[in-house]
């Protein structure tokens, strides 16, 4: 029309919102986080399962370097042994009392002594590096061995309770079971994709010319989306999920198999060791006793060194 204007405005407008959207039924979010929850579990076991590992393997090499340190004491002692029979041997062989071979012998029987003295004092340091390794310590710094061990108390569980608390207390086995629940629940969160899902929008807020003249308003609205076609791509992956099911499933049989046989092993191995180390208790008695026998007899000279260097043989 003649003097109407061809624009209107401008006009001001307030608009402030708050939006939210809400999923109320999604089972493919639901058995995804649950998914993710325990691999987030797995691998803090994984973790316990790592110190553990270094806690086990750093005792071993303790021990071992104990034992090192004790096969080093005895080695002294059959030098300092074999020392003594060949100084015998030499005051006996200038007073006439035995051949000059008895004394061929025992200066033999001395350096084959004092060289294993030197290999066994040898092995005790590498142990002692490598155990130094193994727990951080600064390079050359030195340190002693404590050989004081707690007693530890004679297993009171049968073979089928060991291996119950095996299961319950492995965390490489829990790991395990934690990754198997996980590829459970990603199966589940890919058959999830295929259903429909419930999403509920809402918003509220004030619109108006100026914040001073303003009203409330709100919106609320329901979706529904309904997967309708994903060609091969949700029965690819499912496969896949399968797949890494089974994967999962295997390995926690085999983890499971591999502590049975581990537990009953140590059950056998301490019912042996324990007989092994009465029998050598008493076969180090009789064998001190028959060498102490032995040097009386040759300090008398009523036989010859033979006996008491395989006497000594037999002790260590």
């Amino acid at each position: 029309l003649p003097g109407f204007p061809t624009l209107v405005g401008p006009f001001n407008v307030f608009d402030a919102r708050i939006y939210l959207s809400q999923s109320v039924i999604d089972l493919a979010a639901k058995h995804g986080a649950a998914a993710q929850a325990h691999n987030v579990e797995a691998a803090r076991r994984t973790y316990q399962g790592a110190r553990d590992f270094v806690v086990w393997l750093t005792g071993n090499l303790y021990l071992q370097t104990l034992a090192a340190s004790a096969r080093v004491d005895s080695a002294r002692a059959q030098q300092q042994t074999a020392q003594a029979l060949h100084t015998q041997a030499l005051d006996l062989r200038q007073n006439g009392i035995i051949a000059g071979i008895d004394l061929l012998r025992a200066e033999v029987q001395l350096n084959v002594e004092t060289n294993r003295a030197t290999s066994v004092a040898s092995d005790f340091e590498k142990a002692k590096m490598m155990l130094a390794r193994v727990m951080g310590l600064p390079l050359g710094q030195e340190y002693s061995l404590d050989s004081r061990l707690p007693d530890l108390p004679d297993p009171d569980l049968t073979l089928d309770q060991a291996v119950d608390r095996a299961y319950q207390t492995r965390a490489d086995y829990q790991a395990a079971l934690e990754r198997v629940r996980a590829a459970e629940a990603t199966r589940q969160s890919i058959v999830g994709e295929s259903l429909p899902v419930l999403r509920v929008n809402a918003d509220v807020g004030q619109i108006g010319l100026s914040p001073s003249d303003s009203r409330g308003t709100f919106a609320v609205s329901g979706a529904v989306q309904i997967p309708i076609y994903q060609g091969g791509r949700a029965r690819g992956r499912l496969l896949e999920a399968d797949a890494d099911l089974h994967k999962r499933q295997n390995e926690v049989e085999d983890l499971k198999a591999s502590i049975y046989y581990e537990v009953r092993t140590a059950f056998l191995d301490v019912r042996t060791t324990n007989d092994e180390l009465q029998l050598a208790m008493k076969g180090r008695d009789l064998a001190g006793r028959q060498l102490t026998q032995a040097r009386d007899r040759f300090a008398a000279g009523l036989v010859s060194n033979i006996e008491v260097i395989y006497d000594h043989v037999i002790l260590v």
